[in-house]
């Protein structure tokens, strides 16, 4: 697996890397046992990056019982949903402990919003806790990670963050016409996410395919299991970049999807009633989409007597909607569906 240097930050990191949303027995689904499975495939295979967070349940413990014993053949990155100084700091201290380790190479930000700068940015604020984590010796350098290309462009350029981890495929391709080259001609290293759209988009091959037209540092892909481990990584390895044509080809073989369907990223996890969101709202609600009930499959037709009970117990709480990166209308679809098939 080749290798490249990550920004300023001067590490040398493979350029497929491990992302650590499924890498939990909560948000993946796997067992622990699966998960250590891939998390070693990784090492042994030379992949030397691997990204995980807070939110992510259980995916830092899982990590770190395997960085015990293989530390040194890993760069470890973390993030963290805190804002203020001491929560931050304290979120440090907390991933340390999980990853069983006495250092993290990158310490992000994680998932930033437009209204939350100022309360990052100012005295007392999380970056300062990052910055004291740092000078502690705790983490070697400062990351940024946000779903909003404007938050990306606007931090860059206060010189603070040393990476910046961002959604961009063949689908949501904004960053690469700014944010991408901005943050090359700045030497901050560039990671991006959702390089399948949370598994939406198909053509594993022309997706990786499409970065090699753009000079992106890291591609960050979970993988929930070996046989998709060994599927993405081939894929992965191939440099070759998309021709006119091939491109062409693959924006018309995406275009059904839009850009307002779920990425199954868990954020909106968990629900106060037990509904597993991503599965029995959006994903539900995306197969169904344009259709009429009599165009349905019979077994689709069952996968509506499946989720509705899942559906009315739905309280409508808008707590989704509130963690949900890209905005999605999760009540409204819930309330779509449950007029869509038959109670």
């Amino acid at each position: 697996m080749n290798k490249v240097r990550l920004g300023r930050t001067n590490l040398e990191v493979t350029r497929w890397a491990l992302g650590g949303i499924p890498l939990s027995t909560m948000m993946g689904g796997n067992t622990e046992e699966e998960i250590d499975k891939v998390i070693n495939a990784t090492l042994d295979y030379g992949i030397n990056f691997i990204d995980t967070a807070r939110l992510y349940f259980d995916s830092e413990t899982n990590i770190g019982k395997v960085m015990k014993t293989r530390r040194s053949e890993c760069i470890l990155a973390s993030k963290s949903l805190s804002r203020g100084r001491d929560e931050l700091y304290a979120d440090v201290k907390e991933s340390l402990k999980e990853l069983q380790t006495d250092k993290i190479e990158i310490y992000q930000i994680h998932d930033l919003h437009p209204h939350e700068v100022s309360t990052l940015m100012e005295k007392g604020g999380g970056l300062e806790g990052l910055k004291k984590a740092k000078e502690e010796g705790m983490i070697d350098y400062i990351g940024l990670t946000s779903h909003h290309t404007e938050v990306c462009i606007d931090l860059l350029k206060t010189g603070e963050f040393d990476t910046l981890l961002f959604p961009f495929n063949v689908i949501v391709k904004e960053p690469g016409e700014k944010l991408v080259p901005l943050a090359k001609s700045n030497d901050v290293g560039t990671i991006v996410m959702k390089p399948l759209a949370g598994g939406a988009i198909r053509n594993i091959e022309k997706a990786f395919r499409f970065f090699n037209a753009y000079p992106v540092d890291i591609i960050l892909n979970g993988v929930a299991n070996m046989n998709e481990f060994l599927v993405n990584l081939k894929c992965a390895e191939n440099l070759t970049p998309l021709s006119p044509q091939e491109l062409a080809d693959f924006e018309e073989e995406v275009a059904p999807l839009g850009k307002d369907f779920c990425r199954r990223c868990g954020y909106c996890m968990p629900c106060p009633n037990d509904i597993i969101i991503p599965a029995m709202i959006h994903n539900t609600w995306q197969i169904v989409k344009d259709k009429s009930y009599e165009e349905l499959s019979p077994e689709k037709k069952k996968l509506g007597e499946t989720v509705i009970p899942w559906l009315m117990a739905c309280e409508e709480c808008g707590q989704c909607e509130e963690k949900c990166p890209y905005t999605l209308p999760t009540v409204k679809r819930k309330k779509e569906l449950m007029e869509f098939f038959p109670t």
